[in-house]
């Protein structure tokens, strides 16, 4: 069974915490996302913000609160999930279920449904670009053409299609304050802003990438192809959009009447073997059989004999038992082929080319456009003079070509060798499953040496914090580490961790290091004083070469001070929460691991209710993003003001700023990426 079939059989949903568990229930009983048989099972699980939700886990879909935050917008990216539905009883999605059943369960997919209202306000086009590059469904280079076409399509679709406003002509002072007023009566309106908005992606076999929008307003019928670029006094629904849209577009389509709206990419000109054919349909709707067989000898491996003539068959399986290969497997035509492939899922296929019902050329297409057999070996045999049908099979996927009438020598020499490498690729492939199995377990083990979300949200609110935070590695395992020390019932440690380099080397080290930091009984120590100490057992455990920068610190709540200590950490910025102000504070100091007796100086700042203290690695400040730049000391300090009074309320401080990172750094990063927050609030009654 494919995951996406189980995961629809079995799905396991994502629910904002502010959503009422009446409302979850009756979504899901609506049929809106699956059909539900009586015997379905489904999983809840409840987050109060995206970062509650382990990464290591796949979710059916997730349910966002009625006018979506940027928070759960940022979801998108940061949550392991394909289909995003805004949960409001308001929302009616009537004809945009069955468009949001037929994307999801599929990894090259991505949805998300919202009501007119929160997509209006929010930057959704942005969002779910940035998402398909950390999904690598979109390259780099196209990134900015593809957000150009559906930023204007997917505006188009808002105000004309679902709020049903009228943006022809030329608008006076007057109508355009007019025009805002009736905006805002239609978002208001049930009729207008609970309309549901469907933006979906996918990613065919040729390697394009189609995205769609799909309103609930009244459609229109789109200018021709042929007209002219100039269509601005038209009173149609894309006006000037139209247009821009194409220009950027390999192609443009719309259907429901002119409420869908599909445009098409093509990634670069990389052409992949088309899918489009029932029989390659066939091959990827019903999942390959598991042989059982040992293929550790060559002898035993599966081999498909495909000839639709009975002697052929007879004469190449005569050949092959008498060499010991007895696991043999036959088909009469393609179509055969197609099924037996299905069944057997052969170690090794001998193929003819001129068959009835499908011919070799078929076959080759249909199995090499399917993951599972794209790396199955084809021996293709044909009579064919002509070296244009002979060079056609190795460009539809054939491995290797034998001409009739067949030798039995050269028959079986090409059988070994290719079953050979067949067993090599398999012991790489087994291999390589080993190695990532033990990766994603010492993954989920260091991902652990930092505080769950609703471990550290509870401590906060016991320290009259709001802490935020967010980690991403660069590769299978970090150097990256952060975490909160409780140290009485009015102070909070806490430190940030970043080894030099990545993977396995800097993730050993940070499991060192957290031992060290919890096994330590003198956290009440100055934290100059409880570097210095840290560092001297460091150094003993480090490998020559290796080294880690820190920064230890404690918040003060009842002296209102913040006490820390920095091993050559970034600089941690110390911020207004009300005005946005900030500074930078010194994080100068000794990498720990360097110097066996090095002397770290213990500093203190005034932490007031105002006040919060952002913590970050460097790959937040050394990343190149989309204009060619790093993010300075200047634009961080400007982004971080404009955050606070665009939201003027409490915010998950650390999450939006990782969000709008995302948005303009490379789908991979080449550092560990980790950021912390930590926002005043009124004070618990027990301190």
């Amino acid at each position: 069974m494919t995951a996406g079939r189980e995961s629809r059989m079995n799905p396991s949903i994502a629910v904002a915490q502010s959503l009422a568990l009446d409302d979850v229930d009756a979504f899901i009983a609506s049929s809106a996302i699956w059909e539900m048989p009586e015997n379905r099972s489904v999983r809840y699980t409840f987050g109060q913000t995206p970062e509650d939700f382990s990464h290591s886990n796949h979710f059916s879909a997730c349910l966002v609160p009625p006018d979506a935050s940027r928070e759960w917008l940022g979801a998108l990216t940061r949550l392991n999930c394909d289909v995003f539905v805004e949960c409001s009883r308001e929302i009616d999605l009537a004809d945009i279920a069955p468009l949001i059943k037929q994307q999801g369960g599929n990894k090259n997919t991505l949805s998300i449904c919202l009501s007119t209202r929160s997509a209006y306000y929010l930057p959704v086009a942005r969002k779910f670009v940035t998402a398909l590059r950390h999904r690598e469904l979109i390259g780099e280079k196209i990134a900015p053409t593809v957000e150009m076409a559906v930023q204007e399509a997917f505006a188009n679709s808002l105000i004309h299609g679902n709020l049903e406003l009228d943006t022809s002509g030329h608008l006076s002072m007057d109508s355009f304050t007019e025009l805002g007023e009736e905006t805002k009566r239609r978002l208001a309106s049930g009729k207008h802003g609970g309309r549901a908005i469907l933006l979906t992606a996918r990613k065919r076999k040729n390697g394009h990438i189609v995205i769609s929008i799909n309103d609930q307003g009244n459609g229109f019928t789109p200018p021709a192809d042929s007209c002219p670029t100039n269509v601005a006094g038209r009173k149609t629904t894309f006006g000037r959009g139209l247009p821009l849209i194409r220009s950027l577009c390999h192609a443009v389509n719309f259907s429901r009447d002119g409420r869908s709206i599909e445009l098409e990419f093509d990634q670069e000109g990389t052409e992949f073997p088309s899918s489009s054919t029932p029989t390659n349909a066939r091959l990827t709707s019903q999942p390959a059989h598991e042989t059982d067989v040992d293929i550790r000898n060559p002898q035993n491996a599966t081999i498909l004999i495909a000839d639709d003539t009975l002697l052929s068959r007879e004469i190449i399986a005569s050949y092959l038992r008498a060499e010991g290969f007895t696991n043999l497997a036959f088909a009469k035509d393609g179509e055969d082929a197609i099924e037996q492939v299905r069944k057997h899922n052969p170690d090794l296929i001998i193929l003819d080319i001129i068959m009835p019902k499908l011919d070799g050329y078929g076959v080759c297409k249909a199995l090499r456009a399917n993951p599972d057999f794209a790396e199955t070996p084809i021996i293709a045999q044909t009579a064919l003079e002509e070296n244009e049908g002979r060079t056609r099979i190795f460009d539809d996927g054939a491995t290797d070509l034998i001409l009739k009438p067949l030798n039995k020598a050269e028959l079986i020499a090409r059988t070994r060798i290719h079953l050979e490498n067949r067993l090599l690729v398999k012991q790489l492939q087994a291999y390589q499953e080993r190695t990532r199995s033990e990766l994603t377990l010492a993954r989920d083990m260091q991902e652990n040496l930092n505080p769950a979300p609703e471990n550290y949200r509870g401590t906060g609110l016991d320290y009259g914090l709001r802490i935020s935070a967010t980690f991403q590695m660069s590769s299978e395992l970090g150097g990256d580490m952060w975490g909160l020390v409780p140290i009485d019932e009015h102070r909070l440690g806490v430190y940030i961790v970043d080894f030099a380099g990545h993977g396995l080397g800097a993730a050993l080290n940070t499991f060192r290091l957290h031992s060290l930091i919890w096994s330590d009984q003198l956290r009440d120590r100055e934290p100059g004083e409880y570097l210095e100490n840290l560092n001297r057992h460091l150094k003993g455990l480090l490998p020559v070469g290796q080294y880690a920068t820190m920064l230890y610190g404690v918040i003060d709540r009842v002296r209102g001070k913040f006490t820390y200590a920095s091993a050559a950490c970034t600089s941690p910025i110390l911020g207004n929460s009300l005005t946005g102000q900030a500074r930078y504070l010194d994080g100068s100091g000794v990498p720990l691991g360097v110097i066996r007796d090095a002397r770290y100086e213990t500093r203190e700042v005034s932490f007031t209710a105002a006040n919060f203290l952002l913590l970050y690695s460097d790959a937040l400040i050394e990343t190149t993003l989309d204009d060619g730049q790093f993010l300075s000391e200047d634009k961080l300090l400007t982004m971080l003001r404009e955050t606070i009074i665009e939201n003027r309320k409490e915010i998950d401080l650390a999450a939006q700023i990782a969000d709008q990172f995302m948005d303009r750094a490379p789908a991979k990063l080449s550092d560990d990426f980790t950021i912390v927050s930590l926002q005043s609030t009124p004070i618990p009654c027990a301190i």
